[in-house]
């Protein structure tokens, strides 16, 4: 008699990249609730080893076809996006600075 597995190849997967990225959020807040820097170090390098898996994990599904993706978006939005949040981040660190001196 043969037992079928109870969770196929693409669901394992998939539980394990959601688990990847409820730990990279759970490093993200680590890391911005530090106060030690010796500490936050060690969140930030976990949390890029996370990522890297994260990307591994995701490049493995997308080929495998597991992983449906939303309809791809034009590069002139992405670019347009990443303008307006550079931007905002500019406007950020001025403000920032301003009350720090």
């Amino acid at each position: 008699m043969q037992h079928m597995p109870i969770l196929q190849d693409p669901d394992i997967v998939y539980s394990y990249l959601a688990d990847l990225k409820r730990t990279a959020r759970e490093y993200t807040t680590a890391v911005t609730e530090s106060n030690c820097p010796e500490v936050r170090q060690q969140f930030e390098q976990l949390l890029q080893s996370c990522l890297q898996m994260q990307g591994q994990v995701y490049q493995l599904m997308s080929q495998q076809g597991w992983y449906n993706t939303s309809s791809s978006v034009q590069s002139q939005e992405i670019m347009k996006q990443i303008t307006t949040y550079q931007q905002t981040q500019q406007k950020t660190q001025q403000l920032v600075q301003k009350f720090v001196q």
